[in-house]
């Protein structure tokens, strides 16, 4: 059995003032259509039927928008009293709600990340973090000793960066509840990855934004615009 989880607590401050009045995850990046409303979708057709909001800040505008049920998923809201961190939100899943895998994901981004694949290649006994490639925000100049010799319009680095999709086995759950609240990505998952427990998920050539300010939402609606 897997159940699903997102990521919806944020106060969304860099967005101010399109969050004012409405948390982050139902900013419309589509006509009539949010950021949650495609990532329920997306657990959807990865076969998960259950999908838990992690959710605070304006949670009721949530719960109004997709009550108990939406388009035959189950919805369900842990809320949080104030901002404590992904981790509290995590742990508020995991504690409360039994289940043999736990997908997790972040409510701010968009991504063609295939969550079907993502479970088929997931390992029992570990987690798996779906990474994305790092893409320079600028264009880079290239050099040769004095000599500009060319320029490449914001190239992708040989680094990764963490996609905020997350497969936890319950297992391992106990790692995380060690912990009461903070930063997941300063405090357990470093611990998993020097025991070799955390695994990497990656998708070459597929799309991933975060929303983080009215520039990344611009982008996206121009992307799924020209999709049609």
């Amino acid at each position: 059995m897997i159940v699903g989880g997102v990521l919806c607590g944020g106060l969304g401050k860099r967005l101010r003032p399109l969050t004012d009045n409405v948390p982050k995850p139902l900013l419309e990046i589509g006509r009539n259509l949010t950021i949650l409303d495609r990532l329920i979708m997306q657990m959807k057709q990865a076969g998960v039927s259950n999908v838990y909001l992690l959710a605070g800040y304006q949670h009721e505008k949530l719960v109004k928008r997709y009550g108990k049920n939406w388009r035959s998923v189950r919805i369900h809201y842990i809320v949080e009293d104030k901002p404590r961190g992904t981790l509290y939100a995590i742990n508020s899943l995991l504690s409360s709600v039994e289940s043999d895998l736990y997908l997790v994901m972040n409510g701010d981004i968009v991504t063609d990340i295939d969550l079907s694949r993502m479970i088929s290649e997931w390992k029992p006994g570990t987690v798996s973090m779906a990474l994305t490639s790092l893409r320079s925000p600028y264009g880079v100049v290239q050099v040769s000793g004095e000599k500009i010799t060319g320029f490449e319009e914001k190239p992708v680095l040989p680094h990764y960066i963490n996609a905020g999709i997350y497969l936890i086995d319950a297992g391992l759950k106990h790692r995380f509840l060690e912990y009461e609240e903070g930063d997941v990505e300063k405090l357990v998952f470093p611990r998993l990855a020097g025991e070799g427990l955390l695994r990497r998920y990656f998708e070459a050539e597929t799309y991933w934004k975060s929303i983080d300010t009215v520039k990344d939402l611009e982008e996206v609606r121009m992307r799924l615009s020209s999709q049609g």
